[in-house]
């Protein structure tokens, strides 16, 4: 054999070699990325059962085992509602209040510079 295709001989073993590799990490990554998605998967079920337990049972219906978890989940509820409600207030405290800066003569829109930004019209 010629020392050319002795070269090329071994550039079609090295190609082959690393096509089967890259399939093989491929396939991995595959596989990997399946096993992912099952788990998310697996967690929204569990998710979605907690959550129904939770609302199907009361305060008194509750095992023993799992009543620590329910008074957490109602103190976290009863939290984020507590926090809502100051959020809503917070807000409609803000549109309340009244808007400093003059009146523009043109437009009515109120605003605290020599112009108005709405019609351009100097104001007063």
């Amino acid at each position: 054999m010629s020392y050319f295709e002795e070269v090329t001989q071994k550039a079609r073993a090295a190609v082959s070699t690393a096509a089967v590799k890259a399939r093989e990490v491929a396939d991995s990554a595959k596989i990997s990325a399946a096993i992912i998605s099952e788990k998310r998967e697996l967690d929204k079920s569990y998710r979605a059962l907690g959550q129904w337990y939770a609302c199907e049972h009361g305060e008194g219906e509750v095992p023993a085992a799992v009543a620590d978890v329910m008074a957490a989940i109602r103190s976290s509820q009863q939290k984020i509602a507590d926090l809502q409600a100051s959020r809503d207030a917070a807000e409609n405290a803000e549109s309340n209040q009244p808007e400093e800066g003059a009146v523009c003569p043109v437009c009515g829109k109120i605003s605290d510079s020599k112009f108005c930004p709405h019609c351009g019209a100097p104001m007063e």
